[in-house]
């Protein structure tokens, strides 16, 4: 059975769950004194362009995969006036990888909702690299600037440390986004 952790404003932040075998459940379990919050969430939510065309690459184990690059601009400039973007490498497997070799192009903009994965490789040289890469789990396409008309205080996105406020705008902005953008790939399931 569960323990409910009181959040701020009395509201409920998460159901703490006791580790089986006496196990602390690392980082979460020194904080809740060997109780866990529910399952760590990996989510992550972009908008923003594809800057390469999505390219797919068959893989041994005979699962299908596209992958491309995605820029996503930041809220503010450089203090010479230049734009800041970060740039992430987009991957999607199976009936969606195939979707998105077909249809994600260089200059289109789109919502990408997946998990960020830290992933391994030997390099031609012999070293190990690592790279982190977003695994798309829906990829939308985009044919507005999604930030029109949001009510999103900008000069606060800029800042370190969000109020709760902010964190509930942005919040509204992903479910309305995702309840009002078309799904193409829905139809892969």
């Amino acid at each position: 059975m569960g323990q409910r952790v009181p959040g701020r404003a009395g509201r409920v932040a998460a159901v703490a769950l006791k580790v089986p075998n006496g196990r602390r459940g690392g980082l979460a379990g020194r904080f809740f004194g060997g109780a866990v919050p529910l399952p760590d969430v990996n989510v992550l939510v972009l908008t923003g362009v594809a800057t390469k065309d999505a390219q797919l690459r068959p893989k041994a184990s005979g699962q299908v995969k596209a992958e491309f690059s995605f820029e996503v601009a930041r809220p503010f400039f450089r203090a010479d006036g230049e734009a800041v973007s970060d740039l992430f490498l987009i991957d999607a497997w199976g009936p969606l990888g195939e979707w998105t070799a077909r249809h994600v192009k260089q200059g289109q903009r789109f919502l990408i909702i997946g998990t960020l994965n830290k992933e391994s490789y030997i390099t031609r040289h012999g070293g190990k690299e690592h790279l982190t890469v977003v695994k798309a789990k829906e990829i939308r396409p985009l044919e507005q600037d999604v930030f029109a008309g949001a009510p999103l205080d900008f000069g606060e996105v800029r800042k370190d440390h969000w109020h709760e406020e902010l964190i509930d705008a942005q919040l509204a902005l992903v479910r309305q986004l995702a309840s009002e953008v078309a799904s193409p790939a829905s139809s892969l399931e």
